[in-house]
């Protein structure tokens, strides 16, 4: 590497670790280098210690703000408490969540954060393997190629909402689904059919929502519209939840007189909005002080932990709010959808 790059050896162990101290042209010629012989940093022996804080790249592509903000505070407060720094970087498409993940790894990064869906991305698995970096993957699709990760349970905090819903009285439940790509979604839609398969309900529409905002708005009219009796909404997320009471109240439909909307995850949103969306409080926080935790017990055992398998899974709280209540004896009107 130092021959490629035409420098001295503590010149590219100080461009590797940071550039601290090297001059630009100097730290070209190295990442020059590094591009052409395929390098890949192991990072593995950079945890030594007595060498500062370990540092952490949370890598994140989820569109829902709100769950950044809670993912945030979660790992934040617990890096903190256990001298470790974090670094945020966000990605665009899968050539930048690389490419950001690379930098990481020249900067001397030693631990990774990895939400759904950058923890399901075969190359994210396969550039971290090749750096012998450690990860702890979030909501991972398949847990079995990550030896750390720490999940919510979705089926059955999504099973008990739809019970509670058919417990007030709804029959003509509508569901608004999360990303296909999401493992957590597709558990919630799987925990909501099993609930409305137990209690006999053979209609469950569902429309294909991707846990944003816009997504949630578009998704509700295509259900008003084509689920005329529906008297309560089930969205994948609180984001969805509240464009679908936007679009109620669009359509001069009172909730939850009118029509229920509930979510998940208890962003701030559920609160803001009115009425307040009863959710399911996904443990967001506490799953990104889990996997610091993590972070922090496995760099501590070093070498010894490397075949340790860590699987968590955290149990969701349901939270009621104003947005839910029994259905009216009636349905609403037809009429309705086209006022506005």
């Amino acid at each position: 590497m130092a021959e490629e790059a035409g420098v001295s050896r503590m010149t590219v162990s100080r461009v590797l670790r940071g550039g601290h101290l090297v001059r630009a042209p100097l730290q070209e010629r190295v990442f020059a280098a590094v591009k052409k012989l395929n390098y890949r940093l192991n990072v593995s022996a950079r945890a030594l210690a007595g060498s500062g804080p370990s540092r952490v790249g949370l890598v994140y592509s989820n569109p829902s703000q709100a769950y950044l903000g809670e993912l945030l505070t979660g790992a934040l407060k617990e890096s903190s408490k256990l001298g470790m720094q974090l670094t945020l970087t966000a990605d665009a498409d899968s050539h930048d969540r690389t490419a950001e993940i690379e930098s990481l790894l020249r900067s001397g990064v030693t631990s990774f954060l990895l939400p759904s869906p950058a923890c399901d991305a075969p190359d994210v698995v396969k550039l971290l393997r090749e750096a012998k970096a450690r990860w702890v993957a979030i909501s991972p699709a398949n847990l079995e190629i990550h030896p750390f990760s720490v999940s919510a349970d979705h089926f059955d905090i999504a099973g008990r909402m739809t019970a509670r819903l058919i417990e007030l009285g709804h029959r003509h439940i509508g569901f608004i689904a999360g990303d296909p790509a999401s493992k957590g979604g597709a558990e919630r839609l799987r925990g909501h059919l099993r609930a409305m398969a137990a209690a006999d309900i053979e209609k469950c529409p569902i429309e294909q929502g991707y846990f944003t905002f816009q997504s949630g708005l578009e998704a509700t009219e295509r259900l008003l519209k084509s689920f005329t009796e529906c008297t309560a909404i089930i969205a994948c997320n609180d984001d969805m939840a509240a464009a679908a009471i936007s679009v109620a109240h669009r359509h001069h439909l009172s909730v939850p007189d009118d029509l229920t909307i509930v979510g998940f995850d208890d962003t701030p949103i559920a609160s803001i909005v009115s009425p307040a969306i009863t959710t399911a409080r996904q443990p967001i926080a506490e799953m990104a002080r889990s996997a610091i935790r993590m972070l922090h017990a496995a760099g501590m055992a070093g070498d010894a932990d490397d075949d340790k398998r860590t699987q968590k899974v955290l149990p969701g709280t349901l939270i009621e709010r104003e947005s839910s209540a029994p259905p009216r004896q009636r349905a609403f009107p037809k009429s309705a959808l086209s006022a506005g």
